[in-house]
């Protein structure tokens, strides 16, 4: 059992509005392809207000180091840049159908870097792992068969978040404690 005082956190790309919708509707339209319908007939979509882009899995912190950590991120420089949604795919395991780059931008790299900086000098014993930007719209997808064309949603990033992840009986919820703005 956690401490109440405790929080399970994660670092990312945090759509705005326009952004969240049309995520939302290409995750409608992909369920309703009949190309994927073996696929996703059976996979669970995440809910628009948990669609993201992951830039670090962080997981359960201490009020201490949540303060450490933000106050290192907030030395983080970087400049605001332009993704392309371009590509999906599927992890076989942990079964999940997402949606990707086909090329990251320097600047997400830099973004990345930084924020990984500030994440292993505050969290003692993390471990980062290989970056691979997407965007997960489906869990317990059947296979890792991914459509020939995907949507393609141009999105600005002009920020980054601090999330918080709390699980309830009706499923995981998160909430962004705070956002850092990108330079223009």
């Amino acid at each position: 059992m956690q401490p109440a005082e405790h929080k399970r956190i994660f670092l990312a790309l945090w759509p705005d509005e326009v952004i969240r919708q049309q995520l939302f509707d290409a995750q409608k339209k992909l369920k309703r392809d009949p190309e994927l319908r073996p696929v996703l007939q059976s996979a669970r979509a995440v809910i628009p207000d948990n669609l993201h882009i992951t830039l670090h899995f962080i997981g359960l912190v201490s009020p201490e180091v949540l303060q450490s950590l933000e106050e290192c991120l907030d030395e983080v420089q970087c400049q605001s840049f332009e993704i392309a949604v371009n590509t999906a795919g599927c992890f076989p395991r942990p079964r999940v159908f997402w949606l990707g780059l086909k090329h990251i931008p320097p600047e997400l790299n830099e973004l990345e870097q930084q924020t990984a900086s500030c994440v292993e000098r505050c969290v003692e014993g993390y471990r980062r792992i290989p970056y691979r930007p997407h965007i997960t719209l489906f869990r317990k997808a059947k296979t890792s068969r991914a459509p020939e064309n995907s949507p393609e949603i141009n999105w600005r990033v002009k920020n980054f978040a601090l999330v918080e992840s709390k699980t309830y009986p009706e499923g995981v919820q998160y909430h962004v404690l705070k956002q850092w703005l990108l330079t223009q």
